[in-house]
């Protein structure tokens, strides 16, 4: 609020206290203890309302502070190959998307308290709800024990690529946290597109399906993750067993933003399919 509605709201509060106290003071004598209790009830109030609303010095703030339950894990670092098998790497996806679902609540709480923007605001605690969703869902286990189709290569390959996208996107959620934080704009951190478990793509390089983001490692000589199939081991982006908006989006380094277009895919799942036109038949 600017310093001209501090002020306004200031005066509207004294003199809701004052009548109220004028009103405490005139009551008779078997009213008075209604009226002081009115009176502090109004001025509470007033005090609550003016520190929620403006920027007056009402007392001490305090101050929101960004804790995770410890010990919490280097969010940038690059995680273990799994060598193709999920089960290696389930343990850090799963406690990754625990610590950001934990996490998650002070989307909401810092939405009404840093100074961003309300637009950018709403947009960062959207990414953080909407990647504690999709992390969470990514590590779900699967609703029965076996294969969930005739070919377990593919059953991994699968797992193995929603795992991932759980990584992501505890990477995107807790990012966007400490943007409200810190109070900082969220800037573009793209993975790696040749395998997300690497260091973070700040390097480009040309793939037929064009320029991408990649680990200064892969930008030398790419080294893919790797998922089963029936013919041996292929990379992620060429196995139909990863979902296709992930292969397609090489988990955000294909067009390197701040995470939005991964949200965008994300939310896309969680939409009900739009209902078909209804035929006019005469």
């Amino acid at each position: 609020m600017t310093r001209t509605g501090d002020v306004l709201c200031l005066l509207a509060a004294a003199g809701a206290i004052s009548a109220t106290g004028w009103l405490a003071a005139t009551a008779d004598t078997g009213q008075r203890y209604e009226a002081g209790l009115v009176l502090g009830l109004a001025a509470g109030l007033s005090v609550a309302l003016l520190r929620r609303f403006t920027r007056l010095p009402l007392g001490r703030r305090r101050p929101y502070t960004f804790a995770l339950p410890l010990p919490a894990p280097d969010w940038r670092a690059p995680l273990p190959d799994p060598g193709g098998d999920p089960e290696a790497l389930r343990p850090h996806a799963e406690r990754r998307a625990a610590l950001l679902s934990d996490a998650s609540a002070l989307g909401d709480t810092l939405d009404h308290t840093c100074s961003l923007p309300p637009e950018l605001r709403a947009e960062l605690a959207l990414f953080a709800v909407t990647a504690a969703i999709q992390a969470s869902n990514s590590v779900i286990l699967p609703a029965c024990d076996g294969p969930l189709s005739p070919d377990p290569a593919y059953d991994a390959a699968h797992a193995l690529g929603e795992l991932v996208a759980g990584v992501e996107f505890s990477r995107i959620g807790m990012r966007a946290l400490e943007a409200l934080v810190t109070e900082q704009p969220l800037r573009p951190d793209p993975p790696c597109y040749f395998n997300p478990l690497h260091e973070r793509g700040h390097a480009r390089v040309a793939v037929p399906a064009g320029e991408v983001a990649a680990c200064h490692g892969c930008a030398r000589e790419p080294g893919p993750l790797l998922v089963p199939s029936a013919a041996g081991p292929v990379p992620y982006y060429e196995s139909d067993a990863v979902d296709r908006r992930w292969r397609l989006l090489g988990y955000g380094a294909v067009t390197p933003d701040n995470g939005a277009t991964m949200i965008a895919a994300a939310r896309d799942g969680f939409r009900p399919s739009p209902a078909k036109p209804r035929t006019k038949v005469s």
